[in-house]
């Protein structure tokens, strides 16, 4: 946490006369509170005692000014405080969001979704809320100690040695609350991040719950991480409400003896006042406010040291793909998007940095402009990875991938993702209008081009008839389109960047075989001269292509155009045979 804490104050340093600035309105206000004890012991002694009634009303008037001032103080102290803890949250959330946008596919595999949604909500307010209490009451204490007992041991030294009592006792109290609530404190941030992951995750899947009637099992679940919450809550809750009490209790003692002992000498004529007396307990339940002030800004203290942790992670974590120190200048309109895959392999980062098993092995091939090469094989036999390592959302383990005899890692990323456009197997839309998701990946907002990418993806037609066409509403996640809808969308939006290199990733996976064929029939006319590859679990999808890639377990075992493979290849004329059955070839029936 001390390293945050030193990270926090670079921040600030800009900053930092405000931060004097708010330690000087502290001491005003403190000052301030602790003058109307001393005042009132004037207007008791000198004015009631005296009878006489212009000294109350200065006095009173004097009580009042310190009163003004001190609140003053405190309000302005408060807007210093809100305006930094809003601002150093605002500064927080900004970067971590930035660097999020930063990460390579390996850094988000890593990072789970409602782990980095923690961090962005909870952890930031945390720390909010730490900021905020620690500006306007940690500098609060030792002033309120310090001036305390300056003021007793001048005023009245004769009960010096009560105020040292209190002090004693107070500090063991604090120091028994702290040994017991800081751990729980830690503990009941964890389990909060735990409910918050169960909360991220049902929430995502509540449409799987519901299809398998999983509702009371996801309740009982739920039930359980939050009823960890409330007992490690209770736990902390149970501590605090034993210890103010205490205190108030303790400090209720100390005022019967500053009675006692202060009565005895005002009466026995002793030293001691009237006002005198009234002012030494005021003192006491100021004395107690530091340490009740502790127990509040402590704790606040201590949740957020694991959530700044959380976050200064977050913002250290470096991409797994960087652009190269010395970059390739590339002109986009003279790529003619030649692929080549030369030995690859390659395995993904574990959480340990290092990369795992190897899931792509030994990978050579080459796809030349206008050529389509369809990828088939089993799941889990590479496709998607393989894919993946054309626009560097990975760094190939072993060996390299080109295009037009450029490595793909000397290729600024912006320039190699204006080349390459690829459409993921999950269509994943944005809340906002159609126009606007067509428009995500392209610079190109014509009208014209947006409508002729939606015609070549078979999605002009429908579209057409929602009633406001495409400027018709697009809920989250494109939950208010089907399955197929949405994926024709998301091609429509890779089509309208107009990319030299076509990834289709089981893109129409959703889609039925005669609006596949439509899609695949419009990008072959619109994109003749684009390098197309396409990613599919349905021979169909493939079957015309130029050439077939067969993949198993992270190899190529066969190579050809169909004809071909299905005569030269046993585990091709399988996969042929259980989809599509026997006497059909190139999607005609002999």
């Amino acid at each position: 946490m001390q390293q945050g804490f030193e990270r926090l104050l670079k921040m600030w340093k800009p900053n930092r006369n405000w931060l004097i600035l708010s330690i000087i309105l502290t001491i005003g206000g403190a000052l301030g509170t602790l003058a109307v004890p001393a005042l009132s012991e004037m207007l008791i002694n000198d004015g009631i005692l005296g009878n006489n009634l212009s000294v109350v009303i200065e006095y009173g008037g004097y009580m009042l000014i310190v009163t003004v001032f001190a609140a003053a103080c405190q309000i302005a102290n408060t807007q210093i405080a809100v305006r930094f803890s809003e601002r150093t949250a605002h500064s927080l959330r900004t970067q971590a969001y930035d660097r999020i946008q930063t990460l390579s596919f390996g850094n988000l595999d890593r990072l789970r979704p409602s782990d980095l949604l923690v961090r962005l909500t909870n952890d930031i307010q945390n720390v909010k809320i730490a900021i905020q209490q620690g500006i306007l009451n940690l500098p609060l204490v030792p002033a309120m100690l310090i001036i305390t007992i300056a003021v007793i041991a001048v005023r009245s030294p004769a009960l010096i040695w009560l105020m040292v009592v209190l002090l004693i006792v107070f500090s063991l109290l604090l120091g028994a609350y702290f040994w017991f609530v800081l751990p729980v404190v830690d503990i009941r941030q964890e389990k909060y991040d735990e409910m918050s992951g169960t909360l991220q995750e049902n929430m995502s899947g509540i449409r799987v719950v519901k299809a398998f009637v999983r509702q009371k099992y996801e309740n009982e679940r739920f039930a359980s991480v939050a009823g960890k919450v409330r007992q490690s809550s209770l736990r902390a809750q149970t501590h605090i409400a034993i210890l103010i009490p205490t205190m108030l209790f303790v400090i209720n003692i100390a005022m019967i003896a500053a009675f006692l002992v202060g009565g005895i000498s005002v009466l026995d004529d002793a030293g001691f006042s009237t006002g005198e007396v009234i002012a030494v307990v005021q003192y006491m339940f100021l004395l107690i406010m530091p340490f009740m002030i502790l127990g509040n800004v402590l704790p606040a203290i201590s949740s957020a040291r694991p959530s700044l942790d959380r976050i200064y992670e977050l913002l250290d974590t470096t991409a797994d793909v960087t652009d190269a120190a010395q970059p390739v200048a590339v002109e986009l309109s003279s790529v003619k998007g030649h692929v080549v895959f030369d030995h690859v392999s390659f395995g993904y980062i574990g959480a340990d940095s290092k990369p795992g098993p190897l899931v792509l092995q030994d990978i050579s091939f080459s796809a030349a402009p206008g050529e389509t090469i369809g990828f088939l094989g089993p799941t889990g036999s590479g496709k998607s990875t393989l894919v993946h390592l054309i626009p560097r959302f990975y760094d190939v383990t072993a060996g390299k991938v080109t295009i037009d005899g450029m490595d793909v890692r000397e290729i600024p990323q912006q320039a190699l993702r204006g080349i390459v456009g690829i459409c993921l197997q999950q269509p994943n839309l944005f809340s906002g209008t159609i126009r606007e998701n067509l428009q995500f990946a392209t610079e190109n907002t014509d009208d014209g081009n947006l409508i002729s990418a939606a015609t070549d993806a078979d999605a002009d037609g429908f579209i057409r008839n929602i009633p406001r066409q495409y400027d018709d509403a697009v809920a989250r996640h494109g939950a208010n389109f089907s399955g197929g809808q949405r994926q024709r969308l998301a091609i429509a939006r890779t089509l309208a960047a107009e990319p030299k290199i076509l990834i289709l990733d089981d893109s129409t996976s959703a889609c039925d075989v005669a609006t596949e064929a439509r899609i695949q029939d419009a990008i072959n006319r619109r994109f003749s001269g684009a390098t197309k590859l396409l990613v599919a679990q349905r021979i169909s999808t493939v079957i015309s292509a130029d050439r077939i890639i067969l993949l198993e377990n992270g190899r190529i075992i066969a190579s050809g155009r169909h004809e071909e493979l299905l005569r030269t290849s046993p585990e091709y004329k399988e996969i042929y045979d259980s989809q599509l059955g026997k006497g059909i070839t190139g999607g005609v029936t002999a």
